[in-house]
């Protein structure tokens, strides 16, 4: 039982670290921490952190996005999925699948993940050939924080503008507030040699 409860313990990682913190991270951080610690867990054969990436990301509901961009470049790339909530699981069950407590652990994480409320982000999946960028514009409440990020299997960099200049580039997620409503000029770009797959996400 103490064994138990201490891996249960263990898969509230980002709700531990907000007490350091003045601002909780959003939605969007939430999930991607859930990706990094999924592909950790993955990469080193460790079911704990699958089943607390899954746990994580099964509190966030995906809403998609029905954009079309402005494609800067020539070629095509193929889109290929991303992990969510569901997959993760799957992978989980598989790795722990030897382990009883840690199944325990999953089975509980999998009936949690019925019962709590969700926070909802706006998404959409995409691809990019090498040297190739999309333009997205996506509407913001003055005073909001808005959090924009991209999961990527490649090398795909964000950056986000309003017309009086560039306001963040980053190679996942962005947070920004602006003093009015307006829209967000929302750049992904693939500056490497290999096509790349992108989850745009946003709160």
């Amino acid at each position: 039982m103490m064994r138990l409860s201490a891996l249960m313990l263990a898969t509230l990682p980002a709700f531990a670290a907000t007490t350091a913190h003045a601002e909780a991270p959003g939605a969007v951080e939430r999930y991607l921490l859930a990706d990094r610690l999924f592909a950790a867990g993955v990469d080193a054969r460790d079911g704990l952190s699958q089943i607390a990436a899954a746990r994580l990301s099964g509190a966030i509901t995906l809403q998609m996005l029905d954009l079309k961009p402005e494609v800067s470049g020539k070629g095509k790339a193929e889109v290929v999925a991303m992990p969510g909530a569901p997959e993760m699981l799957e992978a989980a069950r598989r790795a722990v699948e030897a382990d009883e407590t840690l199944g325990i652990l999953l089975a509980s994480t999998e009936v949690t993940a019925e019962v709590l409320p969700k926070s909802s982000l706006r998404s959409l999946d995409a691809a990019l050939a090498p040297g190739q960028s999309h333009l997205y514009r996506l509407p913001a409440d003055g005073g909001a924080m808005v959090e924009i990020a991209a999961l990527s299997d490649g090398a795909v960099q964000l950056e986000v503008a309003t017309e009086t200049g560039i306001l963040c580039k980053s190679a996942q997620l962005c947070r920004i507030s602006l003093p009015e409503s307006g829209f967000l000029s929302v750049t992904l770009s693939n500056p490497g040699t290999d096509a790349a797959s992108y989850r745009l996400l946003t709160n």
